[in-house]
């Protein structure tokens, strides 16, 4: 196996094991295991216990922005589209990649934890992301202008919590889409 491959199974397997076990508790030799290789050849790829979370969660925060964020704000012409397509890609991901999902969920609350700095900083991202949504919208007349831009984010933001909640506690796809809309166009004031 080409050596980019081989850590590419290292690190779906280490995204297995810590949306099995917690951030906490991804060890070399668990993953290893998973991967059926040798513990040294994960040592080889992820230094210390570090180096493996931190390539676990740049994995996850690459899934969210760069695979769900990204291509749904660029494809769409309003910010109460963009904002709806957003929260029901992520429903979608919850799907399509739920170890990712359970490991955002899992960073997402370890307040205590080593995590939690480098979580702050993906938390500034998808504020920065949502708040510039909302600008657009308060500019183009698609959301309410009196909203505070900052606030109205924090819980666009942490709706993705409730939709995670949602999808785990076995809620359908229209449970969540007339969830969306409450807050898209009842809440922001949007029309999509």
């Amino acid at each position: 196996m080409a050596s980019s491959e081989r850590r590419e199974q290292i690190l779906a397997c280490a995204l297995a094991q810590t949306a099995e076990r917690g951030l906490a508790h991804a060890r070399h030799s668990d993953v290893a295991a998973r991967a059926e290789v040798a513990v040294p050849t994960v040592f080889h790829y992820f230094k210390t216990r570090a180096d493996l979370a931190a390539a676990v969660l740049g994995e996850v925060e690459r899934l969210l922005f760069q695979d769900i964020v990204e291509p749904c704000f660029a494809a769409t012409a309003t910010a109460p589209e963009a904002l709806t397509a957003i929260l029901l890609a992520f429903a979608d991901a919850i799907d399509s990649h739920p170890d990712h999902i359970r490991i955002w969920l899992a960073w997402s609350t370890a307040v205590r934890g080593e995590y939690w700095a480098a979580y702050l900083g993906f938390h500034q991202r998808a504020m920065r992301y949502v708040m510039d949504k909302i600008e657009q919208g308060k500019r183009e007349g698609s959301l309410r202008a009196a909203l505070d831009t900052e606030d109205e984010a924090r819980v666009v933001v942490g709706l993705a919590h409730m939709i995670a909640h949602m999808k785990f506690a076995g809620h359908t796809r229209p449970a969540i889409e007339r969830t969306v809309g409450s807050l898209v166009e009842g809440y922001l004031g949007g029309r999509t």
